[in-house]
């Protein structure tokens, strides 16, 4: 009778406990998910798994002004899109000593460039960027135009497509003189009855796909196609390919970019060789330069990329070249390595038909 009369005296505080036990619980649960750790995979993105994905760094988009020395001359513009949007590019052309009075007859290749950063991070107007470009166009003579595609996580697949085709109508349209917002330099010095469109990395998948959107009837076409190091990507390992690519940035970071996309990997936008891909032979161009890295995680897909075009049947001209003892994108990373030097002097040749 003690131990009963002594319960009913607590009776009255049982609302309490039951009050703080289920404020202990949810406590527990909201502290759980708080302490969720982020998803990083640098250097791309981290996804804070809480609707929030931010870039990992923002160093790659930092501003360098446009080189101009005795060697190269170059500027920022705005490329008009039909769909309405405007892009940002940077121009880049040799140093002449009277730019104002062209010369017809001597009207340059144009090659519209494409950064890389899987979709994230690079610029146009940054330094590595924009010193590579410019060694180019004063290399080579030519009129180099570097895209400010729009980037992840602002933007998903598939806008830089779809600004790499706006920057591709907008260069042909200097052909006629007309249209928005034309260049003076693309439309005084520019060739383009000889444009070329190249990359590196995921610069080197959008001149790709540049090239199929170019070869399927879009009246589009372009003389060559320059890709470097191309980001390419499939679920299915091919010869050369690392074990370890499923767990590479690069492999992790394409669901983000391309989430609203079917078939993970084996999209056709990263992956040219599912059944459902445009057949390579739809290659919107005469000719195909295809550069590698010994050392690169991604150099085993772009040699059965090169090994598919030929075998495809695809009427171009296409060469592969190798830098042996080379990691991923070195020409832009390496700017004063004998490497880098010898890559331009390749692309020079190409763009020239030397």
């Amino acid at each position: 009778m003690k131990i009963m009369a002594s319960i009913q005296n607590y009776l009255h505080l049982l609302p309490f406990f039951l009050l703080l036990l289920i404020s202990s619980i949810t406590t527990s649960k909201a502290t759980n998910n708080s302490i969720q750790s982020p998803n990083i995979i640098e250097p791309y993105i981290i996804d804070y798994q809480n609707g929030t994905v931010l870039r990992f760094s923002n160093k790659s988009l930092t501003f360098y002004p446009p080189p101009i020395d005795s060697h190269v001359q170059s500027k920022d513009i705005n490329i008009s899109s039909s769909k309405g949007s405007n892009l940002r590019a940077r121009v880049f052309m040799p140093a002449r000593p009277d730019p104002a009075q062209p010369d017809p007859a001597r009207k340059m290749p144009v090659l519209i460039y494409f950064h890389g950063g899987a979709f994230c991070i690079g610029s146009p107007f940054s330094w590595l960027d924009s010193h590579f470009v410019a060694r180019v166009a004063a290399e080579a003579r030519i009129v180099a135009i570097a895209v400010d595609y729009r980037l992840y996580p602002e933007f998903t697949v598939p806008a830089p497509y779809d600004d790499a085709l706006a920057t591709l109508e907008w260069v042909l349209a200097h052909g006629t003189g007309s249209g928005p917002g034309l260049d003076p330099w693309v439309l005084k010095y520019g060739d383009v009855k000889r444009i070329f469109v190249g990359g590196d990395s995921a610069g080197g998948n959008i001149a790709h796909n540049l090239a199929i959107r170019a070869g399927l009837g879009s009246g589009l076409q372009f003389t060559g196609l320059f890709l470097a190091m191309p980001y390419f990507l499939g679920s299915k390992r091919v010869p050369l390919e690392p074990n370890y690519i499923h767990y590479s940035p690069n492999y992790r970071v394409w669901s983000y970019v391309c989430h609203n996309c079917t078939g993970g990997v084996d999209n056709p936008f990263i992956n040219p060789f599912v059944p459902d891909a445009p057949k390579l032979t739809h290659l919107g161009c005469k000719k195909l330069l295809i550069y590698t890295a010994e050392m690169d995680e991604l150099r085993g897909r772009n040699i059965y990329y090169y090994k598919a075009v030929k075998a495809s049947g695809w009427a171009g001209l296409a060469s592969w070249i190798e830098a042996r003892g080379k990691n991923h994108v070195f020409h832009i990373s390496l700017p004063d390595d004998p490497a880098t030097s010898k890559l331009i002097q390749d692309l020079s040749k190409f763009i020239n038909g030397a």
